[in-house]
């Protein structure tokens, strides 16, 4: 696998991340999380996909489990 597929998986996968997000959000949260998304916020979803859903994850994760300091 060359350098430019490894580019286009991990933008694919930040296009597709980003797309749920978006979706998600203004679907199902009110206030200032429900609003429709600018540019940049896409941007930032799209470029650093990993460090977006690692977050929600381990926000999923402590929802269900309980918060890790105790």
């Amino acid at each position: 696998m060359d350098f430019l597929q490894i580019i286009f998986i991990y933008f694919f996968f930040g296009a597709v991340w980003c797309f749920y997000m978006e979706w998600y959000t203004t679907n199902n949260l009110e206030g200032r999380y429900g609003q429709p998304w600018n540019n940049r916020e896409r941007w930032f979803h799209v470029w650093l996909w990993p460090y977006s859903l690692g977050t929600w994850l381990l926000a999923i994760i402590e929802h269900w489990f309980g918060p890790w300091d105790n």
